[in-house]
This record gives C-alpha cells, sequence and structure tokens, in this order.
C-alpha cells in the first residue's frame, strides 16, 4: 500500500499531501469526528481495539514487539500483529533532514550500524542501516503495515523530542489512522500540540506514584504510563483512576511472572515486549 491520496484515505481529515501541510484548524475539525464516533460506541480513544475484552487491560507490544523482534523494524510490527495485540507503542525521532524515522535512541550507534546523532544525520546516511539485521524505517512504512495488516488496533507514538509532532500527526492522518492514535512522551511541551490538535495524549513517567498522575492530570493528559513496581503500582493507578485518567503501565513486565503480577491490579493499558506471554497469562484464567 502506497501513501493513501487524500481522495482515498480513511480518515476523517482531508489534508492537502501535495502540499504536505495539515492545518491546526483541519486536525481539530477531523480528530473531534473520530473521537465523537469512538465515544458514541463506548470506546476510550486511548483503547480502541476491537477485541479488548473488559476484564484485562488492553494488551500494547513495545516497539512493536521487542521480545519478538528487533525493536522499531517492520517485523516487530508484524509480529505483534500476528500475536493479536490490542495496540502498538513505537518511538519516533526526526533526522536533520525531517523525516520521522522509529529508534528510540538519540545516537544511531548505541543500537544499529548507523552513525552519528538521529538529528543531525539525514535519511539518506541513514538508509541500510540495521538492527540485528532489519532495517531502520521511516514512520510512514510503519503505518502503511498497520493500516494493511489491521483495522482496530490502536496505535501509541511517543515522540523522543519536541518541534515535530505536527509532522506526525499529518503522517497519521493520511494513512487514516489518526482516530487510533495516542501521542505518548515524557516531556509535556511534546504533548501541548496533539492536546491542542484535540489527539489524546499520555505522560510518561519512570517511577509510579501518585505524582505522575498528578503531573498527568496538569498537563491536560488522558492517561498517564510508569514503569511496573511491586510496591508502587497499585497507588499510582488509584490516583490515576481518580483523576479520570487511562492508567498504563510499561516496561519491566516482560517475563510471565511479571505479567501475573501487574495483572493482579486493575489497570488499563499493559505495554510489554512480549504480548505472546500476556496473552498466554490471560488464556491461564
Amino acid at each position: 500500500m502506497s501513501r493513501p491520496s487524500s481522495s482515498s484515505s480513511s480518515s476523517t481529515l482531508s489534508p492537502s499531501l501535495s502540499s504536505r501541510s495539515l492545518s491546526r484548524r483541519q486536525l481539530l475539525a477531523g480528530t473531534g469526528a473520530g473521537l465523537s464516533a469512538l465515544a458514541a460506541w463506548g470506546l476510550s480513544p486511548l483503547i480502541t481495539g476491537g477485541s479488548v475484552a473488559t476484564d484485562r487491560p488492553a494488551i500494547v507490544g513495545h516497539r512493536g514487539a521487542e521480545g519478538l523482534a528487533p525493536p522499531n523494524t517492520a517485523a516487530a510490527i508484524r509480529r505483534a500483529l500476528e500475536v493479536g495485540v490490542d495496540g502498538i507503542e513505537l518511538d519516533v525521532r526526526r533526522t536533520a533532514d525531517g523525516e520521522l524515522l522509529l529508534f528510540h535512541d538519540p545516537v544511531l550507534d548505541w543500537d544499529s550500524t548507523g552513525q552519528g546523532w538521529v538529528g543531525n544525520t539525514d535519511w539518506d546516511e541513514i538508509r541500510g542501516a540495521t538492527i540485528d539485521g532489519e532495517p531502520l524505517i521511516r514512520l510512514p512504512r510503519a503505518l502503511e503495515t498497520i493500516a494493511d495488516a489491521n483495522d482496530d488496533v490502536a496505535l501509541y507514538l511517543e515522540l523522543k523530542e519536541t518541534g515535530y509532532t505536527d509532522a506526525v500527526l499529518e503522517e497519521v492522518a493520511a494513512y487514516g489512522l489518526l482516530d487510533r492514535l495516542t501521542i505518548i512522551a515524557f516531556d509535556e511541551e511534546a504533548l501541548e500540540t496533539a492536546r491542542e490538535a484535540g489527539v489524546p495524549i499520555g505522560l510518561i513517567g519512570s517511577v509510579p506514584g501518585p505524582w505522575l498522575a498528578d503531573a498527568a492530570a496538569s498537563c491536560g493528559a488522558d492517561a498517564a504510563f510508569t514503569h511496573y513496581a511491586p510496591h508502587g503500582v497499585s497507588n499510582y493507578v488509584s490516583a490515576a483512576r481518580e483523576a479520570g485518567l487511562t492508567a498504563g503501565v510499561w516496561k519491566l513486565v516482560d517475563t510471565k511472572a511479571t505479567i501475573r503480577d501487574v495483572l493482579e491490579i486493575d489497570h488499563d493499558v499493559l505495554v510489554t515486549n512480549r504480548p505472546d506471554y500476556a496473552f498466554e497469562v490471560v488464556n491461564e484464567g
């Protein structure tokens, strides 16, 4: 599937793709329509997977499915879809020439065969770099794979830096996936543009506790996401619920034992490198 034209996109928006620009007004109007439709069916825009059961959290593949394939690659996305995830989380950075790259670290050398800082390197210099044998890809390739393969999987895009939220929203809208999108980040500034456009946002924190729920509520977030810790998650989830937030848990939930532990806590979204384990544990009853 190639990047859809404005006439063929299933999005509620009609972006002018030839100019590669999408106005804030268009985003507000289009996103509002999509989210209103979800609300009418009683679905949270943060948990849009049609198969999500009411007695378990949504199961989201971290960086695609990092425990099953190299992170943020087409292979990881395909594996997540094969497992049947409710959502896919991916990391997005911007290259020196403005391309949107799926990559976690700021420096290519740390985790791939590429060299240099992502933000100081053009895509043509990155093209062909691999991570554990799988090529690095840009955001449109991921959106194409998801749009082609599944009609209800939710999309969580973590913005690693500020300044390119509009470009991300434009690409997602072009593939008709805007009504499945949640923008997440550690940095509140990276979330501001998405919030103004009416797109659900989630604040990420590394240490669970009521303070994360307070910070998320203060910045107008719809959700919070925290690392799993046996003695901190329950208080965090309670505070998030009191603040009207979707409560997500991620990282350190990649073994069956830790997944069993976290499933004892009534949270909303489980982000894991091993979504296959999560489904196995759920199916154990």
